[in-house]
C-alpha cells in the first residue's frame, strides 16, 4: 500500500472518531483506539488452525463494556478500556465466521494507552 494513502486513511479515521467521541460523550470523550497490535505467535497460532489454501484471518471490530473487560489480561487497568474500540481476530477458512472459541483471539495491545 502507498504510504501516503495509508497515512491519509489513518488521519481520516482519527478525525472522524475524535469528532464522534466528542459529539456522543461530550466532556467524557475518550482518546479513542488508533491501532491494536498482536504478536506474531498469536497470528501464527490462528493461521495454523486454517487450511493452507483457503485459510486466513478474519478481523472483527468491537467495543469494550463492563461485561467484556474480563477479556483484558491487565485487570488493574481494565476500566480504562470501557468504550474503547478493539479488534478480534478469528481463524477462518473461506471467510467463514468462527464456530469454536479456540478460533477467536482478543486482547491485543490497544493504542492508546499502549503505544
Amino acid at each position: 500500500m502507498d504510504l501516503k494513502k495509508f497515512n491519509t486513511l489513518k488521519r481520516n479515521y482519527d478525525k472522524f472518531i475524535q469528532e464522534a467521541e466528542e459529539a456522543i460523550n461530550k466532556e467524557s470523550a475518550k482518546e479513542q483506539t488508533r491501532s491494536v497490535w498482536f504478536d506474531r505467535q498469536t497470528i501464527e497460532k490462528l493461521l495454523a488452525q486454517t487450511d493452507a489454501q483457503t485459510g486466513g484471518i478474519k478481523i472483527y471490530l468491537g467495543m469494550y463494556d463492563e461485561d467484556t473487560l474480563s477479556e483484558r489480561e491487565d485487570p488493574e487497568r481494565a476500566k480504562e478500556y470501557i468504550g474503547k474500540l478493539t479488534v478480534i481476530l478469528s481463524a477462518s477458512n473461506d471467510n467463514q465466521d468462527p464456530d469454536q472459541e479456540k478460533l477467536i483471539i482478543n486482547g491485543g495491545k490497544v493504542c492508546p494507552p499502549d503505544c
